[in-house]
């Protein structure tokens, strides 16, 4: 803690910072960008104003090519100022003038911002606003670990973060890392790595309908379905009933639900018997298989609710109730999850099962009030429903692992948002015109791979084939196969349906086809094995999707004895110059 600098910097200076991407945010601590639009505003009337503002903290990083600032404390703040200066909010309805400030105003004349009006007066965006200097503590970053200490220590008292917020940012165990992933896949604010540019981070926060970007938090699936406020998202809530979940399917002794227990699971008691178990039963299972078990079974619930189109809270309950259910949804969740999961079943009719959701509600029957809830009373009511519910399954005979759902899909194509390198896509590898297989698109498919494992160690790379991202390409192909495309998001879901059919051939048979195709490529017999290993055949809907995965293994990976590198949305051969340089970023 010795190496701490205090530090002044102008707001015009921090811009220069944001643009060029200096600014980093570690997702293993920080909350969701959740300020509303007041806070926002807010926070930049106290500037304009000219009052005092809090000081920022950063960790300075200086392993990589120059400086890069790992937010600590501060991040809302900072995103208020940037999203300010790029019009994304007004201050009393005047909008930052763009010519006022010189980074602003190139962003302005390359067409990378756009002016709205009516503006703020310059000399207040320029000689107050641009020139006000903000307080920055800077500390040399030397560890992961001490960085979540000084961020939870900051935190622990602190009245703006949650209980929830605060027991994962001081938490490193597996089972925080669990509910951490599971929750971001349900409200969509995934990424493929923990650390984001603060540029990046706006695209998948956590907002409200007035702001142009983000997740529109009245869309997540918690609040869609009326099963907890939206303000409760804010506190995290969606992320304790998510560990209450995994906490009574991992342990033994089924636990009480109360925010001590949680307290017991993430580890904040001096004996820590609860988390180390927890630990212990995640290292056993694998983070991997829990993950899949737990969406198998909000899957069945996702299918439900889209079935019967209505929210889950009017689907279970007869009469109309605005009171939140996540405790009713924990039963019902739990009870799948006992059907689906540990005596591998599964859904015979979602039509049927729909109908036995009616209601179902008004048979579950909770204690008042309180915080605590027993382990007794939740086990007696998952009981009772699983009997409701067991006439609507069979049993699996598939291998419950080879199961794919339409959640993992759209993890993905979320993640693809701030990681547009890792990330590549195609509707099919036959020709629209000819209808036969086009052995240059393949070729092109796993030369891209072999680009994106050659980010560095740790990397990984997706193509999907079946998914179009310009419209242009889904409606061509919808023209000419008459079959509508799903939309997901920005994406539209084209499914390879359409190669089956005009090649003649099965699910199978395709399968086998693209196996075959691989085993010919110009590429290591290690990244062939790996790349072949990974390959994945889903559905998403009526439609067929392949999944091609790269993980870089611990060398660079070749195509036909050259070395590519991802450019943007584009491939870029490696000069036999920088296959030093390349060789370095496996080490």
């Amino acid at each position: 803690m010795q190496d701490l600098t205090v530090r002044s910097e102008s707001i015009q200076r921090i811009y220069s910072f944001y643009i060029n991407d200096k600014l980093l945010v570690n997702r293993r601590y920080q909350r969701k960008l959740v300020w509303t639009i007041d806070e926002k505003a807010a926070f930049i009337d106290s500037i304009l104003k000219e009052y005092p503002v809090p000081l920022f903290l950063l960790a300075e990083d200086t392993k990589e090519q120059g400086s890069i600032f790992e937010i600590i404390d501060g991040m809302q703040r900072l995103d208020a100022i940037t999203s300010f200066i790029e019009g994304q909010f007004s201050v009393e309805g005047k909008y930052f003038d763009l010519d006022s400030m010189a980074e602003s105003k190139l962003l302005l004349d390359n067409g990378g911002l756009i002016q709205k009006t009516p503006k703020l007066e310059r000399n207040i965006c320029s000689n107050i606003f641009a020139s006000y200097v903000l307080p920055l503590s800077i500390y040399k970053k030397e560890s992961e670990e001490q960085i979540d200490e000084i961020f939870r220590r900051i935190n622990s008292n602190g009245k703006h973060l949650s209980r929830q917020e605060i027991r994962q940012a001081g938490s490193v165990s597996k089972f925080a890392e669990l509910v951490r992933l599971i929750s971001s896949e349900i409200r969509g604010d995934v990424s493929l790595e923990n650390r984001l540019l603060l540029n990046d981070m706006k695209k998948i926060s956590i907002t409200n309908k007035d702001l142009e970007y983000g997740i529109n938090v009245d869309n997540v699936f918690w609040v869609t379905n009326s099963i907890i406020r939206r303000e409760k998202v804010r506190e995290s809530k969606d992320e304790e009933i998510v560990a209450d979940i995994l906490a009574y399917v991992l342990l033994d002794e089924k636990p009480l639900s109360s925010s001590n227990a949680l307290d017991d699971f993430y580890g904040f008691n001096s004996e820590n018997k609860k988390s180390k178990e927890l630990d212990e039963k995640i290292k056993i299972r694998g983070i991997d298989k829990i993950k899949s078990e737990f969406f198998t079974v909000y899957d069945i619930i996702k299918s439900v609710v889209n079935f019967s189109n209505q929210k889950l809270q009017q689907l279970m309950f007869k009469e109309k109730s605005s009171d939140q259910i996540p405790r009713y949804f924990q039963i019902v969740f739990l009870a799948l999850y006992q059907l689906a999961v540990f005596q591998n079943k599964k859904v015979s009719s979602i039509a049927r099962l729909a109908e036995v959701f009616q209601g179902i509600g008004n048979h579950i029957s909770l204690g008042q009030g309180g915080g605590n809830w027993s382990a007794k009373e939740r086990e007696t009511n998952i009981e009772g429903v699983v009997g409701i519910l067991n006439k609507c399954f069979i049993k699996n005979l598939e291998d419950p692992a080879m199961l794919k759902w339409s959640t993992e899909l759209e993890t993905i194509l979320r993640q693809s948002t701030t990681e547009q390198t890792c990330f590549d896509f195609k509707i099919g590898f036959t020709s629209l015109s000819k209808r036969e297989f086009v052995d240059k698109t393949f070729d092109k498919v796993v030369k891209t791979l072999t680009a994106m494992a050659n980010k560095g160690k740790g990397s990984v790379g997706y193509v999907i084939i079946g998914v179009a991202d310009k419209n242009i390409d889904a409606e061509e192909l919808e023209k000419i196969t008459g079959e509508k495309s799903i939309q997901c998001g920005n994406f539209k879901i084209t499914g390879i349906n359409h190669d089956m059919e005009f090649l003649n051939i099965t699910d199978d048979k395709y399968y086998q086809y693209i196996i075959q195709k691989l085993d010919k490529q110009p590429i290591s017999p290690k990244y062939k094995s790996s790349i072949g290993n990974l390959v994945r055949f889903m559905s998403y809907g009526n439609k067929k999707v392949i999944i091609f995965k790269i993980n870089a293994l611990d060398e660079p990976a070749f195509y036909d004895n050259k070395y590519y590198e991802r450019k943007g949305a584009n491939i870029a051969e490696i000069e036999m110059t920088r296959v030093v340089e390349l060789t370095k970023r496996f080490l």
